[in-house]
C-alpha cells in the first residue's frame, strides 16, 4: 500500500517533526510513504500510484490538494490529520489530532472500505472546489487584515484580534444574492455580511447551520440581512451560547444548490471573501454543487 502524505511547508503551523513522525506512524502499519507539497498556485502532482492520499494540514491544504485531484481526474481516497490553524473537515470525521493514533485508525478504515468512508458531494466556487466554508463581510476583512506573525504565535486568535480591530473601521457592504434550492426555487436577498457552509462546524466548535455535513447533497447560506456592529457581534453572541442564529430577525438561513453573488456598490467590489480560513483572490461570481464527490478515509479503532 502506497500512501502519498501532503504537506504545506509554508504554512505558520508546519512542523517538521510532528510529519515524520506521522511517516514513521504509516510505515510501523505496513504503509509505504511517499511525502508530497502543496503549491499555491495548485501545481503539484497527485501519484497515480498511490492507493490513500494523506493531508497533513488544515483546511486550506486539503483544498489545494482536493482541487489538485479533481484537476487530475483522480479519485483517490483521502484522510486530513489536523495540523492546520483551524481544522474544520478534521473534526467533523473524527480524525485524531494524535499522528501516531491518527494513522492506526486511518490504516484500520482503509482495510475497511466497505463501512469506512464517506462521499462528500463536491462543491465548487467558480469552479474551484473548496471544502468547509466561504465567507464575506467582517469576517472577510478580519482574515485579510490578520497578522501572520501574530498566528503563528497564537493560532486562531489572531483573526479574533484582527475583527476587534476592526471596531474602528467597520465595513458596510451590501451583496445581492440569488439562491436556488434543492427544488429549483429562486429566492432574491440583500446582505451585508453571508456565509456558504458545507461543514458542519465553523470557525472551530462553532455552527452557523445545524444541518449541514459534509456529506449532504446540498450547502447552507447564512445571510445577514443587517451587518451593524450591534448586529454581528448579537450573531456572534447567539452562535457561541450554541442557539441557531437563523432565530435572529436580520439573519436568513437556507439550503442551497446554486448561489449567484453580486456586489452592488464599490465598496463591496473590494470586500475580502476568505475560503477555508483563507484569503480567497477574488469575490466568486457563482457558488454550486457539482454533481462529484470527494471520498474520505474514515478512521476505526485499532
Amino acid at each position: 500500500m502506497i500512501v502519498q502524505l501532503i504537506h504545506n511547508p509554508a504554512s505558520g503551523t508546519f512542523d517538521e517533526a510532528r510529519l515524520d513522525v506521522l511517516s514513521r506512524a504509516f510505515q510501523a502499519c505496513g504503509a509505504q510513504v511517499r511525502l508530497g507539497r502543496t503549491e499555491i498556485d495548485g501545481r503539484f502532482e497527485i501519484l497515480p500510484e498511490c492507493d490513500l492520499v494523506c493531508v497533513s494540514g488544515g483546511d486550506g491544504a486539503l483544498r489545494l490538494v482536493v482541487a489538485s485531484m479533481v484537476r487530475a481526474g483522480l479519485s483517490k481516497p483521502l484522510c486530513v490529520c489536523p495540523a492546520g490553524t483551524v481544522n474544520l473537515v478534521a473534526k467533523e470525521l473524527g480524525y485524531s489530532s494524535d499522528p501516531e493514533i491518527f494513522a492506526r485508525e486511518i490504516m484500520a478504515g482503509f482495510l475497511s472500505p466497505e463501512t469506512a468512508r464517506l462521499e462528500a458531494p463536491l462543491v465548487t466556487s467558480d469552479d474551484q472546489p473548496f471544502v468547509a466554508c466561504i465567507s464575506a463581510g467582517p469576517d472577510g476583512q478580519a482574515v485579510a487584515r490578520h497578522s501572520p506573525a501574530l498566528k503563528k504565535r497564537i493560532g486562531g486568535a489572531a483573526y479574533a484580534w484582527s475583527l476587534i480591530k476592526l471596531l474602528g473601521d467597520w465595513p458596510k457592504l451590501r451583496f445581492s444574492l440569488t439562491v436556488e434550492s434543492p427544488d429549483g426555487m429562486t429566492k432574491q436577498l440583500t446582505s451585508g455580511a453571508f456565509y456558504v457552509i458545507k461543514a458542519h462546524h465553523y470557525a472551530g466548535n462553532w455552527t452557523l447551520a445545524p444541518s449541514a455535513e459534509l456529506a449532504s447533497d446540498i450547502f447552507h447560506v447564512i445571510a445577514l440581512t443587517r451587518a451593524r456592529r450591534r448586529d454581528f457581534f448579537r450573531f456572534l453572541a447567539a452562535v457561541a451560547l450554541g442557539r441557531d442564529p437563523a432565530r435572529l430577525d436580520f439573519v436568513q438561513s437556507l439550503p442551497a444548490c446554486r448561489l449567484s453573488i453580486i456586489a452592488a456598490d464599490e465598496p463591496s467590489r473590494r470586500a475580502a471573501f476568505q475560503v477555508d480560513g483563507d484569503l480567497l483572490p477574488k469575490q466568486p461570481r457563482e457558488i454550486r454543487m457539482t454533481g462529484r464527490a470527494v471520498i474520505y478515509c474514515l478512521p476505526l479503532p485499532a
